[in-house]
């Protein structure tokens, strides 16, 4: 916090913050005191907030307007936030986390979409922690005509399927065989260790090295394109805001949701000791102007599944945004703690 402002003037800074998110409109003094501060005299007000513009923390537009604020006032506004954030009501996103899901990644794309209807802004979601992810079985189903399908279940459910050939000849019995050499290779073992596995096989069979090779790969694509997928929602309802009447700022949302890999390393990318990351306007990333960056971590059965963010404007609303991040990242963990990962019911492959 910064030590030159006297609780006066945080006050005010945070009123006037507090109300141009409502309003987008220049705040003066007298709304200050009507609305905040009925105690304080309008030129006391109309003083502090004099002090508070030299400071950097606003700026007045026109000489006759009131004052709006800058990023370095939508920081210090969020950094008090950081301290007092009250939940708000999300039923809705309650509702949507208590239905039965398939898969993690289904998981992550209803809750992306909810998390825009809730806050009215862009959502987005990215999937992580892939290293650390466990297979626990290999399966493989002889589909006849010398093909079968591999499917590998982990920890986060079965996470990929793909049709392989076998020998002309495979029967039953191989692929018995192969299915056991494959739980001996693989099972037990995270995806970071099969990255590096350079099998020994005591069984010399026919087509099976091949076969072992092809689930490494299957689970190498699998990690890539994970590693760098991004879920996105609502990205049109930055237009429902008065900013976008800026041609600079809608050129800017454009500009930042279309590079999907910065994106995807600005949401992936929070404090590691944070529940939540604030990033504002280009201090926090040149991407960023004009923009705010709300992001938090989620995980279950502790481990770091992902990040879910929020990004709009720089006169985003904050105290809802962060209590509905907050929610959803107790929400994920009352599902693992109530025994109700995707993974523990009726799995249905990820195909591609």
């Amino acid at each position: 916090m910064d030590d030159r402002l006297s609780d006066r003037k945080k006050k005010v800074l945070n009123a006037l913050v507090d109300s141009y998110i409502n309003d987008a409109e220049p705040i003066s003094s007298s709304a200050i005191k009507n609305n905040y501060m009925p105690d304080v005299s309008s030129a006391t007000i109309r003083s502090e907030l004099a002090t508070l513009e030299e400071l950097g923390y606003l700026v007045q537009p026109h000489v006759s307007s009131g004052r709006i604020p800058s990023a370095k006032a939508y920081r210090f506004y969020v950094d008090c936030l950081l301290n007092d954030c009250a939940d708000s009501d999300i039923g809705e996103l309650k509702t949507k986390l208590d239905k039965r899901m398939g898969s993690v990644e289904e998981l992550v794309r209803e809750t992306a979409k909810t998390v825009s209807d809730v806050t009215n802004y862009t959502s987005l979601m990215v999937l992580s922690g892939t290293d650390s992810l466990v297979v626990k079985e290999v399966k493989l189903v002889d589909l006849y005509d010398n093909t079968a399908l591999v499917l590998v279940v982990t920890d986060a459910g079965v996470i990929k399927d793909k049709a392989v050939r076998v020998p002309r000849d495979a029967d039953g019995n191989y692929i018995a065989i192969a299915e056991r050499i494959l739980n001996n290779t693989f099972a037990g073992k995270t995806l970071a260790e099969i990255q590096n596995l350079t099998p020994v096989l005591e069984d010399n069979i026919e087509g099976m090295k091949a076969l072992v090779d092809e689930v490494i790969r299957l689970l190498a694509e699998y990690k890539r394109s994970r590693d760098t997928q991004l879920y996105l929602e609502g990205a049109d309802k930055i237009f429902q805001y008065p900013e976008a009447r800026d041609v600079d700022n809608v050129k800017s949302f454009v500009s930042i949701i279309s590079k999907k890999e910065k994106l995807h390393d600005l949401v992936a990318g929070d404090d590691a000791d944070l529940e939540i990351d604030v990033k504002i306007g280009e201090q926090a990333s040149e991407d960023l102007k004009h923009m705010a960056l709300v992001t938090a971590k989620y995980t279950m059965d502790g481990k770091e599944i992902g990040h879910v963010g929020v990004i709009g404007p720089e006169r985003m609303d904050y105290k809802k945004v962060m209590s509905v991040l907050r929610q959803l990242v107790r929400a994920f963990d009352d599902r693992e703690q109530q025994g109700d990962r995707p993974d523990k019911q009726d799995k249905h492959p990820d195909t591609e």
